[in-house]
């Protein structure tokens, strides 16, 4: 897929940021609109569009599942390990180089990675996402929170992590696929439909989202712009550059680097709103990181 081609489908969903941005404006949506829909993106709708990627005619071969875990929890490491060099670099301390090595490892993979796979490579390639939030919602959830709250707080580990819906839907996606079951076609396009209605909302919320924040409060710091620079391009590079030498199908890697190239992961602000920290620093890096990936997105098309 060229520049051009990558740059119109991701613009396609950036429009919908529009419309969902105009709709909070126009007071059709706000905040606890907002997070009524996201309960039911995440308890609802996203399940369905991982359930409806393992469901239809030809179903992704079973041997597939394990290498992406593989490659896919190497990536995220790496990026976690990568962002502690990069605190120092910036000369970033205390309380906010954590939220910045947040910001670097985590990327948007639900709200954003979802449509964006399903946009560039179709929706059976939402099951190779799907297989990653895996281990990407294991090390949000614990490295990820330590990152945020400076490990003062503790971790809690809780069985309850591994059993959220979109978890819950990932594993029956697995189940389907190994063992190769056939969905009876209604309830495969009901799973669709439903599934279907994550990628509008999604964007829509983050639009929505967005208008709420001042602008010129959301232009950042010079230090935001490097950070943002390793994470859209620099690092989804090296991790393709790691996978081009890897005994890895193409069809899935370039899953994993689209993943990586994510921008910052909407939990970052729930995280600082929930345990007291000023959220301010994250909203930035979240904000400009949404807005470079539209251009960042067809650029690693071309590497793709």
């Amino acid at each position: 897929m060229s520049f051009f081609d990558t740059f119109t489908q991701v613009s396609v969903l950036f429009m919908v940021v529009i419309i969902g941005f105009i709709a909070n404006k126009a007071k059709l949506m706000d905040a606890e609109f907002n997070r009524r829909l996201s309960s039911l993106v995440i308890h609802v709708t996203s399940p369905f569009i991982v359930l409806s990627s393992a469901m239809g005619d030809t179903l992704p071969a079973r041997d597939e599942i394990l290498p992406v875990l593989i490659f896919g929890s190497g990536a995220l490491l790496l990026m976690m390990i990568l962002a502690v060099p990069l605190t120092y670099m910036l000369r970033i301390k205390g309380q906010e180089a954590g939220l910045y090595r947040f910001m670097f490892a985590f990327g948007n993979v639900a709200f954003i990675g979802f449509p964006v796979v399903a946009a560039l490579f179709g929706v059976e390639a939402v099951f190779y996402a799907g297989v990653m939030t895996l281990p990407f919602n294991l090390l949000l959830f614990t490295i990820g929170f330590i990152f945020v709250v400076g490990g003062s707080n503790g971790v809690q580990f809780r069985l309850r992590m591994f059993i959220t819906p979109a978890l819950l839907a990932t594993y029956l996606a697995i189940l389907l696929v190994y063992f190769q079951v056939k969905t009876p076609l209604p309830v495969a396009s009901a799973c669709n439909l439903i599934g279907s209605v994550t990628i509008p909302a999604s964007l829509l919320i983050i639009g929505s989202s967005l208008a709420d924040i001042p602008v010129l409060k959301m232009l950042g710091t010079p230090k935001l712009y490097v950070m943002c620079a390793l994470k859209l391009v620099a690092v989804p590079a090296l991790i393709y550059g790691i996978l081009s030498l890897c005994p890895v199908d193409k069809k899935y890697a370039d899953v994993i680097v689209v993943l990586s190239g994510m921008p910052v992961a909407a939990y970052g602000v729930m995280f600082c709103s929930k345990h007291g920290i000023d959220p301010t620093r994250m909203s930035q890096g979240t904000f400009l990181s949404t807005l470079f990936s539209l251009f960042s997105i067809p650029l690693l098309s071309i590497l793709l």
